[in-house]
């Protein structure tokens, strides 16, 4: 079986011009608030849209990961290699970013979807826990949602 390949996979764009682009972005649709911030193992982007806070975390290229950090015979890769590929890693996370974001914002416009559907797992609450942080681990655990009431209706 043939090996999918990522969008962006070859991508020359530079990280920075893919923050830049999707700043432009939010700024363009009515955001009135963007942070960006990162730590070890984490970029994170946060924006305020719809008056709604939203937070996306993008986990950074793991230099352990077998599938970065060794060729394709198992051989571990010399470091200026495993550094292009991290490099290219995070081009192409970055990328696929800007496209989940515009894709999610045209859907809106569009009257596909509403905000709150596009965007739901990545509102920040009250608590500083996204709705995805406080729902997917119950998913999958297959336990019930703690809903307080059946939609009313489609929006």
């Amino acid at each position: 079986m043939r090996e999918k390949r990522r969008y962006a996979a070859e991508t020359a764009v530079p990280v920075e011009r893919s923050r830049a682009a999707i700043e432009q972005l939010l700024i363009s649709h009515g955001a009135t608030k963007y942070a960006t911030g990162w730590d070890a193992g984490h970029d994170t982007i946060q924006f305020e849209l719809f008056q709604r806070v939203i937070r996306f975390v993008l986990p950074r290229p793991d230099p352990a990961d077998p599938k970065l950090a060794k060729d394709k015979y198992g051989w571990a890769l010399k470091p200026h290699v495993l550094r292009q590929r991290l490099e290219q890693a995070d081009r192409q996370r970055w990328r696929a970013l800007y496209l989940v974001l515009r894709a999610k914002i045209e859907a809106v416009e569009a009257g596909i979807a509403i905000f709150e559907q596009e965007f739901l797992a990545f509102v920040v609450l009250p608590s500083g826990f996204t709705v995805g942080d406080s729902l997917v681990p119950l998913l999958r655990e297959g336990k019930d949602l703690p809903l307080l009431s059946a939609p009313s209706s489609r929006q």
